[in-house]
This record gives C-alpha cells, sequence and structure tokens, in this order.
C-alpha cells in the first residue's frame, strides 16, 4: 500500500514524519529557514557626538565609553537586522541568553526566540568590526516536531561619519535667536549668571527629546544675552523656564532668511524675546495711592513687597502691579541715628549733615543710639533696616 513521500528527498512519511507541504519535517527545515540576516551589516556612528541611526531615526548613545559605545551600536544594527530578516511566518519575537535559548525544546506556532554572542571583534580603529554568532529557534508550523534551529555568523561594520545635527551645528546653522532683556535696564551681573544656569540646565533636559536643540552660540551684548539655538521649539521653551522663574513677558518675532531649496519653501528664523521685570530686590517702588515699597523679592508669579509705612509683606502677581501702577520712585537713601524715642514721634540725626528729624514712628523696633538705612520719597522719610556696624 503505497504511503505519502516526501517530494525533496523522497523519504516516506512513516519514516520522515508527517509532511508538511508535501515536505519532510528536515525538508520542510531546510526549505523554510528563519534566521535570513544577512552575513555583513554596515553601521555608521556620528565621530563628533557619537549618535547613531535606530529605525532611521538618529539617537544619542547611552554610554560615551568608546568600547561600550561600539557595541552598543553593533547590538543595535544586528537586533534590527535580525527582527526585520525573521520572515512571514514569525509573528513574536524574543531575545535570550544562549543558555536559556539552549534549554528551549518547544513553542508556540509564530514565535522565535534569538540568542546571539560576539565571538570576535576589533575596535582600536575604524571601521570596527564585531563578529557574532547568532542563534535561532522557531516554530512555523503545527505539524513540526523538531523546532527550526539554526546558527550563522553576522559581521557588523563600524563606520564614522557626521550626523545631520552635527554638520549642522559645526556648520554655525541656527533657526532661532533668544533674546533675554531686563525691562528699562541692562541685566545685573547676578541675572546674566542665574540665567546661563537655568539655560544650561534647561538645554541638557531639552536636547534629550529634541536633538536640534542645541546651543550655536552663546552672545553678550550690554543690555542682555542673546541666544543662538539650533530649534525655535527649544527657543520657546528655554522663554518659558525663564519667564516661570523671573517672571516678565515673552514675544516673538520673524525675519525671511531665504528659500529651501528642496521644499521651494520660504524659510523664516525667528527672535523669541523674554523681558523680565525692572525690579529687582532692594529697589523702592510706590503705587498709584503713594504707598511706598521696598522690594524683597521677585519671581515668576509676581512681587513681594514691604510696605515701608505698616511694615507689612505684602505680594502681588504681576497683572495686580501693573493694575495698581507700581514702579519706580524717585527717592533717596541715606543713614540716620534715632537720638530719642517718644510715643509717636522718633528724633533721628541725619548722619550726612547732621540735621536733627522729627518724624512718625515706624513699626519696627528701635533703640536709641543705633543707626539705621533710611530711605525719602517726596519729602516724607520712612525707616528701611538697622544699619551694621560692617555696612
Amino acid at each position: 500500500m503505497g504511503g505519502r513521500f516526501c517530494y525533496r528527498c523522497g523519504i516516506s512519511e512513516e519514516e520522515g514524519g508527517p509532511l508538511i507541504d508535501g515536505l519532510c519535517q528536515v525538508c520542510y527545515r531546510k526549505e523554510n529557514p528563519v534566521l535570513l540576516i544577512s552575513d555583513e551589516i554596515n553601521m555608521e556612528i556620528c565621530q563628533n557626538c557619537g549618535s547613531y541611526r535606530k529605525r532611521g531615526v538618529w539617537v544619542d548613545p547611552k554610554s560615551y565609553n568608546l568600547e561600550e559605545l561600539i557595541f552598543e551600536v553593533a547590538e543595535s544594527a544586528l537586533l534590527e537586522a535580525l527582527e526585520d530578516s525573521l520572515g512571514e511566518k514569525v509573528k513574536e519575537f524574543e531575545i535570550v541568553s544562549m543558555e536559556e535559548l539552549g534549554r528551549v525544546v518547544d513553542l508556540p506556532v509564530g514565535k522565535a526566540v534569538a540568542a546571539f554572542v560576539p565571538v570576535r571583534w576589533h575596535i582600536g580603529y575604524f571601521p570596527a568590526i564585531v563578529t557574532y554568532e547568532v542563534r535561532v529557534k522557531a516554530r512555523t508550523h503545527e505539524l513540526q516536531r523538531e523546532l527550526h534551529d539554526e546558527t550563522k555568523q553576522v559581521t557588523v561594520y563600524v563606520r564614522q561619519t557626521v550626523c545631520p545635527r552635527c554638520q549642522k551645528f559645526l556648520g554655525g546653522y541656527f533657526e532661532a535667536i533668544l533674546q533675554v532683556r531686563a525691562e528699562g535696564r541692562p541685566l545685573s551681573e547676578g541675572e546674566r549668571k542665574a540665567i546661563g544656569r537655568l539655560v544650561e540646565e534647561k538645554v541638557d533636559e531639552i536636547m534629550r527629546k529634541d536633538r536640534m536643540g542645541f546651543i550655536q552660540d552663546t552672545i553678550e551684548k550690554e543690555e542682555g544675552l542673546d541666544f543662538y539655538m539650533g530649534s525655535t521649539l527649544s527657543a520657546r521653551k528655554l522663554a518659558q523656564a525663564i519667564r516661570e522663574r523671573f517672571g516678565g513677558t515673552i514675544s516673538e518675532a520673524y525675519e525671511l532668511v531665504g528659500m529651501d531649496r528642496q521644499t521651494s519653501r520660504e524659510v523664516y528664523r525667528t527672535s523669541v524675546s523674554v523681558r523680565i521685570p525692572k525690579f529687582r530686590k532692594g529697589d523702592i517702588v510706590a503705587d498709584r495711592e503713594g504707598n511706598v515699597y521696598e522690594v524683597t523679592g521677585v519671581g515668576g508669579k509676581g512681587i513681594s513687597l514691604r510696605n515701608l509705612s505698616t511694615g507689612r509683606e505684602e505680594h502681588r502677581d504681576w497683572k495686580t502691579a501693573k493694575r495698581e501702577g507700581i514702579d519706580e520712585v524717585e527717592h533717596e537713601e541715606g543713614d540716620a541715628m534715632v537720638t530719642s524715642i517718644g510715643k509717636d514721634g522718633v528724633q533721628i540725626m541725619d548722619m550726612e549733615n547732621y540735621r536733627i528729624y522729627e518724624v512718625e514712628k515706624p513699626p519696627m523696633e528701635l533703640r536709641e543710639g543705633d543707626v539705621y538705612r533710611m530711605v525719602e520719597v517726596k519729602g516724607r522719610k520712612y525707616f528701611l533696616s538697622k544699619k551694621e556696624i560692617s555696612d
């Protein structure tokens, strides 16, 4: 009685196991290999920043140590090629260690497990070369008695190049200018340093998500700071971070700088301006009602003030401060000694011309013989603070 035979090697179904698509078990596995990865893979690494392409997108490396970096890049290329080469019959794919793979004897249909180890490499010069041993086990048909079990050596060549971001950076490219100014005055030295530190922190954060978020150049100007940025988005993010910390307003302006040859679109450069408030800690200000304050703090949310008549600490958000007309006020500062303290008034002596004045008793503890910092606004004198001997 005639049985069925493998059309490739002629073995009977009884001997060669259940036929799959007319093939015995061994011939089915030979005719339907799962490890179709190429023997050689080429990979490029940016010689400037160490980034490499992953699924067509340039990514920053996990490690900047050259040896670790080359293995990271080679492994990424191998994984990508392996995943792309497993064919239509593999629906699920998992990477395991060689030891684990050795223990795998059964798998569901459509599943492959793979393992790889570097067997030879040289990384002393470019192109760096890493050769891997790759082993894959898989089940692609329900009638399979034994799993596909295939091994191959794959060599990855890692060459140097310059990524598009570094080409632009090295070519002096910038897309936006972030201008930081203070309203009606130049930035102070302290503000320049604090803004510089904040920008440095934020750029590191931004560049994790936006590879073009680099600073091409920083220019110190008399009135403030200009940051030349690789992307408009990063300039906007920095502007928001500066406003959150220091307060102020953000505005944008656009300038036509040319045409994009590839898309024939007009190319604009953006100027993002942050204007931080003109007030600083220690400034003397007044509102429309004539109340006089010392500025005790300035931040993103508003301004902290000490009312010099009542001694009370007060806070205004920026909208309220504007509505109340809080602004710098003409004043003169000086020192005065308290010579006597009455029930409602205080007698003071101006330390510059030794004149004696009678002033209203302030909402602060005073001691006869102590010297105090004073401020005079519209003929009225206010106590600021006790003058320390070192002052």
